[in-house]
């Protein structure tokens, strides 16, 4: 699940800064001599963004950033969609991260820009965005209806002195729960207790909705947060 989460939250942009479709002192022309025109100059654009293997020493990088960060990539996008000569025009800060960005440029596949009817390659730049994780106002409910009690529900929770329930929830950085709610054991309650109200718990749970946890840049981001269940 962690490694789901980092990759998740590495936003990727394509800003495809080509070079100059026309050359200083002339124009490009067909194979008939006619001058192109600016609809005919195709840059190139993103196909495929696979990102690399993500290893222990990324997650790492990644978690202990303070402040979401980018990497500038420049590149040149082959005559049949491949990048080449990758490298970093502007750090991340992270020489780890940087390399991370260089590795994952590399597997990605490209639509070549296009001059008339001929695929060309061009030098383009590409920023990868690496958000923080890192939690300044966490995740939390903006509503904790609970459902109608059914009787057996009702008789668990008075048999056990109305116990609180943990529950552990991903909330993602839309706001919406992602999966489903998990219910703490509590070694206190029978196994049937314990069935009885986490099922009632749990589906009470998943009728609520939430805000997403934000990083210091204010920043929405998913987490993790437990959240306890009066009964």
């Amino acid at each position: 699940m962690k490694k789901l989460i980092l990759t998740s939250l590495l936003t990727l942009a394509l800003a495809a800064s080509a070079s100059a479709a026309v050359p200083s002192g002339g124009v490009y022309l067909d194979k008939d001599g006619t001058p192109l025109t600016e609809a005919q100059q195709v840059p190139p654009s993103l196909r495929s963004h696979k990102m690399a293997p993500q290893n222990a020493a990324i997650q790492e990088a990644m978690a202990a950033l303070p402040h979401s960060t980018s990497t500038l990539i420049a590149l040149t996008v082959t005559e049949d969609g491949t990048a080449a000569n990758a490298s970093v025009a502007q750090s991340s800060g992270s020489i780890i991260l940087d390399q991370y960005a260089i590795d994952s440029v590399n597997l990605w596949q490209f639509r070549p820009a296009k001059r008339g009817d001929r695929s060309v390659s061009t030098s383009v730049t590409i920023p990868l965005r690496f958000i923080s994780t890192m939690i300044s106002v966490p995740a939390a409910p903006t509503s904790q209806v609970l459902k109608d009690m059914p009787e057996e529900v009702r008789e668990a929770a008075e048999r056990n002195a109305h116990p609180v329930l943990t529950v552990k929830v991903y909330v993602n950085s839309d706001g919406k729960m992602d999966g489903a709610p998990e219910v703490m054991k509590d070694e206190k309650l029978s196994g049937a207790d314990f069935k009885a109200l986490s099922k009632y718990v749990t589906a009470s749970v998943k009728t609520w909705t939430f805000t997403a946890a934000k990083n210091p840049d204010g920043e929405a981001i998913g987490s993790e947060v437990l959240i306890p269940v009066q009964l």
